[in-house]
């Protein structure tokens, strides 16, 4: 059977005020701020005891006084570490997302970029068929192109037959 709330709540509230290092008196004066009224320390050590009922403002405002959320002083360490567990797996969706965000926009660009090159070698085909064949000799090529394949051709034509075949060698 599972602990009744208050009993939970009064065992939660000491070991998480132990864990914090902050004494009975010390929860009680910040209670007391929140709250707008006197809680002796006496009213904290009775809570943790389970010889007095907390209030619900009480209970709130230990929460508050201890920097936690009041879910934490009213569940099992099961609760609590399956809340942990979907922190850490929200955390990690968020990295995901990220990442496929980026992945996304890699694609798009990549898309764009074969979606452009395929249209200039459409044109470049086009342009190709469009050239008759009695003056496919008149076109003239980009002048550094034509300075870049004149060099080539020349180093190849200076080369043994041997060199060419086989331009590893």
């Amino acid at each position: 059977m599972s602990p009744l709330p208050g009993d939970l709540f009064a065992r939660r509230l000491r070991e998480e005020r132990e864990r914090l290092g902050v004494s009975q008196a010390e929860v009680a004066r910040r209670m007391a701020a929140r709250l707008g009224s006197n809680v002796d320390a006496t009213a904290v050590t009775r809570i943790e005891q389970q010889t007095r009922a907390v209030r619900l403002d009480e209970a709130v405002a230990a929460a508050e006084a201890l920097g936690v959320p009041l879910i934490t002083l009213v569940t099992d360490n099961y609760a609590r570490e399956n809340e942990a567990e979907i922190q850490n797996q929200l955390a990690e969706l968020a990295l995901a997302e990220q990442e496929w965000e980026r992945l996304r926009q890699k694609i798009h660009r990549i898309t764009q970029t074969i979606h452009q090159l395929s249209a200039e070698r459409e044109a470049s085909r086009s342009h190709a068929l469009g050239v008759a064949p009695d003056t496919a000799g008149d076109y003239n090529l980009n002048p550094e192109t034509q300075a870049v394949l004149d060099a080539r051709m020349s180093s190849t034509r200076n080369r043994p037959t041997n060199e060419i075949a086989d331009p590893d060698a």
